[in-house]
């Protein structure tokens, strides 16, 4: 068997995922693949490196740190980013709250982030390198790089935004890797459903050099509901398996609070212990 597990986007909603994270490393449930979009992923790499804690521990020491996130390095010109690159990608894991490398690269499981190519529109897959951390850190950043957020990432001479846009939701590249059994972990409630862009004449004006670009995020809210839907009926027929929040009302894409960062972990860590015989069950099926 080949277990996959696909985690959704969602910036500080990722900390759902951490906690469900940390409550299958608790139950030794280790994926031999693990594809992701933005957050998902970026969060993702402490599963793979098994190492438990690590972001809940970085969540709610930082995110509420000035040096973390804010509109000040999104208007910073060396920086351009609502998300401060070089104190949360590069200063937090070397320095302050450690990535375990090593344990990264000799984990055995295969590691992918979702990225956009903003020339074609589409979703394109790469995985994580272990031997050249600047090249993973630039695809995690690209995976991450929400539209007007961010600048696009130049990796081998492409530009890439945000996975989330063309793929929110990557199961169906889990399945065409060859994973037998894939686990679905989400962000949002299983009756939620995203409304129409309203940002749309502004999207139209800002990347009409990237018509692709454009007609992909114009029909995103339409692709992420199919996906969702796509996803529930496969699990209805045991085919998948989905972990999903029971609400996330008053949370922010954006939530720095670090007690509601904790609560939104501890739902993910609590639901994946209530429904751990359902999972194993699935996995042994």
């Amino acid at each position: 068997m080949k277990l996959g597990i696909v985690f959704e986007g969602g910036a500080s909603r990722g900390l759902f995922s951490c906690g469900v994270m940390d409550a299958l490393l608790t139950e030794n449930i280790i994926a031999d693949y693990v594809i992701g979009v933005s957050a998902g992923i970026a969060y993702g790499t402490s599963y793979v490196s098994k190492q438990i804690g690590r972001n809940l521990e970085l969540s709610t020491k930082y995110m509420n740190d000035k040096r973390y996130m804010g509109i000040r390095h999104l208007l910073n010109p060396k920086n351009k980013s609502y998300y401060n690159r070089s104190f949360a990608f590069n200063r937090i894991p070397k320095e302050l709250v450690l990535f375990d490398f090593d344990a990264f690269a000799n984990s055995g499981t295969e590691t992918v982030a979702t990225l956009t190519n903003i020339k074609t529109g589409c979703p394109e897959y790469m995985t994580l390198p272990c031997d050249d951390w600047e090249k993973h850190i630039a695809i995690l950043w690209a995976s991450c790089a929400l539209p007007f957020l961010f600048q696009p990432e130049e990796i081998d001479g492409n530009l890439y935004l945000d996975g989330g846009c063309s793929d929110p939701i990557p199961y169906k590249k889990a399945l065409e890797d060859g994973c037998d059994k894939v686990i679905c972990v989400l962000t949002r409630e299983k009756n939620y459903q995203k409304g129409t862009d309203r940002s749309l004449s502004f999207i139209k004006r800002s990347f009409k050099k990237y018509p692709n670009l454009v007609e992909t995020l114009a029909n995103r809210s339409e692709l992420y509901n199919q996906t969702r839907n796509e996803i529930f009926d496969l699990a209805s027929e045991g085919k998948l398996f989905v972990i999903a929040p029971d609400s996330t009302e008053g949370f922010s894409r954006t939530e720095r609070n670090p007690e509601k960062l904790r609560a939104m972990f501890n739902q993910g860590y609590d639901l994946t212990q209530k429904e751990i015989d359902c999972l194993k069950e699935y996995l042994d099926r």
